[in-house]
């Protein structure tokens, strides 16, 4: 459930719902596209709760925490960022499918989202629960971008929400951090 709402909130701005509506308004193999896109979002999810599933036997959870703290303060940061580059250039849409695939994999590896599922696995152990919870918290974010176009991130409301995100992230960063200091009590 943490990675569901920790990814969900990371991924307030849309861009992935952005970039997919523009990809499903660009081409004609729709279906194929959203298969490639979840996808290549899920096989960069299990790989990051593999890796932080196995950190979890390797350090502790003083550690845990902090990188919990760190993923939770990068993301919030992420979304705050006005300079963020497209994904992916007019290329991207006439591509094969395999050329989509790869392209999809390469763009997501190392995203926020897959930091946060690496680091919420490493603190229980639990991968596959952070890399589902994932899924579906990625799968809310993008709706109302899929639903009602790109121009939706333009909004006051969109901007609103996003700054919101940003300071719950940064906020639970805080906690996280603290907590693995010792100086607030872990509940």
């Amino acid at each position: 459930m943490l990675a569901l709402v920790a990814v969900l909130l990371a991924n307030a701005d849309g861009r992935s719902g952005i970039l997919l509506s523009r990809l499903l308004s660009a081409r004609p193999d729709r279906r194929v596209v959203v298969g490639i896109s979840f996808g290549a979002f899920l096989l960069n999810a299990v790989v990051a709760a593999t890796a932080g599933a196995i950190a979890n036997r390797m350090i502790g959870q003083g550690v845990a925490a902090l990188l919990v703290a760190l993923a939770m303060l990068s993301a919030a940061g992420a979304l705050l960022w006005r300079g963020r580059p497209s994904l992916f250039d007019e290329r991207a849409f006439v591509a094969t499918p395999t050329m989509l695939a790869g392209r999809m994999l390469i763009a997501q590896f190392g995203d926020r989202s897959h930091f946060l599922i690496g680091a919420l696995a490493a603190t229980s152990g639990a991968g596959q629960w952070a890399a589902a919870g994932a899924l579906v918290g990625w799968t809310l974010a993008m709706l109302p971008f899929l639903a009602f176009g790109p121009a939706l991130a333009e909004r006051r409301a969109a901007h609103l929400l996003r700054w919101a995100s940003a300071a719950i992230l940064a906020i639970w960063s805080l906690r996280a951090g603290m907590g693995a200091f010792g100086l607030i009590g872990s509940t």
